[in-house]
């Protein structure tokens, strides 16, 4: 009697065990384990077992949480005292995943309804680490002295952005370099901004750039490539400078670019996007407050890759039906790997080719 009343309780109850083959992995790898369920000191009921994958997004103040795939196992079975249950788990994760950083974790949340007693939870934490391609851009920025930021990998509502500062390459003619990706058959594009430094402070440059496959293979030719490009938008920055585009006051006409597939934070812009991108434009809607009160203050001009979408200095509507990126920058990409036939992210997102 005492033994039940205290598995009742949680006190020698049956527990459950998510174990994973291992706890780090890249988007489209496929998750394998055993779901184990552990009897306690008495015979119980078990009505049913779910197993929840849960993305965390951290934005300004406030944090996120998303369910991102359920697995139930729905049939009810007795479980014996000092019994084990053994099942198999199997999960093939998405491709378009953010990837794990400060600001973004996932959590297997393991659950076990225990018939007339105290349910039991299990937590297993796992990180989604680069793909290679895109792994052996970082490690290119690396050996340019190119150090990520403690905020990088952040996610913007749309996309996940990568953020360095300079410690040797462009350290006295950038404040920062960050770039958003889509992967490819062929490789990986690059989306790059340049945040340059006085003389140019507050000038923000920007590239469309493609690397195949054969040029990821080559570590030291990717390097010089990724040099070269970015020297290029610092040594002569007219062709990759764009007005800002705010877009904080209006609707986003690019509701279809969660469904995009390649675009790194794809997936988590069908699940959060809408939520993060209105704590975004509340942000700057309280700015917008201040400054209201404040008519003699400098508007800033430094902000992140795509803060000018989001309401930022200039706080004019865009009129123009381009593409996603055209909004954000003001047209087409003046450098010589946006290419003639558009923009590959002008594609992307539904707009208007022009």
């Amino acid at each position: 009697m005492l033994r039940n009343l205290m598995a009742k309780l949680g006190k020698g109850g049956a527990n459950v065990d998510l174990v994973l083959d291992k706890q780090e992995y890249q988007p489209g790898d496929t998750v394998s384990g055993e779901l184990v369920v552990k009897g306690g000191t008495v015979e119980q009921s078990i009505n049913r077992i779910d197993v929840e994958l849960s993305m965390s997004v951290r934005v300004k103040d406030k944090e996120y949480t998303k369910e991102l795939k359920r697995f139930p196992f729905p049939n009810a079975f007795v479980i014996n005292p000092s019994e084990n249950k053994v099942f198999p788990f199997n999960y093939q994760l998405p491709n378009d995943l953010p990837l794990s950083g400060n600001q973004i974790h996932y959590t297997f949340v393991t659950h076990l309804d225990i018939a007339s007693g105290k349910d039991h939870y299990d937590r297993d934490p796992i990180r989604i680490n680069p793909p290679d391609s895109l792994q052996k851009v970082l490690d290119a920025f690396s050996q340019l002295g190119l150090r990520e930021k403690h905020d990088s990998r952040s996610f913007n509502g749309y996309v996940q952005e990568f953020e360095f500062f300079p410690t040797s390459f462009l350290r006295d003619q950038a404040k920062e370099v960050e770039f958003a990706c889509a992967y490819e058959e062929n490789g990986i594009r690059l989306l790059l901004e340049v945040d340059l430094l006085p003389p140019t402070r507050g000038h923000e440059v920007h590239r469309e750039v493609s690397l195949d496959h054969d040029l990821l293979n080559q570590p030291e030719e990717l390097t010089e490539k990724l040099q070269s490009l970015l020297q290029e938008m610092v040594n002569d920055p007219e062709p990759f400078t764009h007005p800002r585009v705010a877009l904080g006051h209006q609707e986003h006409k690019h509701s279809g670019f969660s469904k995009v597939g390649g675009v790194v934070g794809g997936l988590a812009a069908g699940l959060l996007g809408g939520m993060i991108i209105s704590e975004i434009i509340d942000h700057f809607s309280d700015d917008d407050e201040v400054e209201a009160a404040e008519p003699e203050a400098e508007p800033e001009e430094e902000g992140s890759l795509f803060d000018g979408m989001f309401g930022g200095d200039d706080g004019e509507e865009s009129e123009e039906e381009g593409g996603f990126f055209d909004n954000m920058f003001g047209g087409d990409d003046g450098g010589d790997d946006g290419g003639d036939e558009g923009s590959f992210f002008d594609d992307l997102f539904d707009g208007d080719d022009e």
